[in-house]
């Protein structure tokens, strides 16, 4: 929930210093026009609307913000989270993110069953960027950095 309103709060800030943030807002603010005039033609309030697509925000961060790493071996990109809690179902088993790379023609429901299968594969498969659960990703970054800003392939690359 914090980062969410961190990141609006700097998309607020970008808006004054980066034309490239106006474009994509431009770009964006038409595609709202539809949605935004179906919620007020619903029975749901506009304020509900927000709350909760200000949720869905927060907890997809939660998914994304791992979900890849910067590597120079695409097959060890992708994440594996162990976790076989409310997130991994929330999230349809995308916590098994380099499974369903290796595998993308298997259903969601059957992720669990080939990464247990073969564990160790998956594991070397992509250099080890395995968690335990999402409370071991909570513990090791809630308060600190888990990569550098630039990334870190493309040194001199900027923007």
């Amino acid at each position: 929930l914090i980062g969410t309103t961190m990141f609006l709060v700097s998309e607020i800030r970008n808006l004054r210093r980066d034309p490239r943030v106006v474009r994509g807002w431009l770009w964006h603010i038409p595609m709202l026009v539809p949605v935004l005039a179906w919620v007020i033609w619903t029975p749901m309030p506009l304020w509900a609307y927000c709350v909760s697509a200000y949720v869905g925000l927060s907890l997809l961060r939660i998914r994304t913000f791992l979900e890849h790493r910067a590597h120079a071996q695409s097959r060890a990109r992708s994440v594996i989270i162990e976790d076989r809690g409310p997130l991994a179902l929330l999230f349809l088993n995308n916590n098994l993110h380099v499974v369903h790379h290796m595998h993308p023609q298997v259903p969601w429901h059957r992720l669990p069953g080939l990464y247990r299968r073969d564990a160790a594969r998956f594991s070397r498969l992509n250099d080890g960027y395995v968690y335990r659960s999402y409370g071991e990703v909570f513990r090791r970054y809630l308060f600190r950095r888990k990569d550098p800003v630039p990334h870190p392939l493309w040194r001199g690359r900027a923007g």
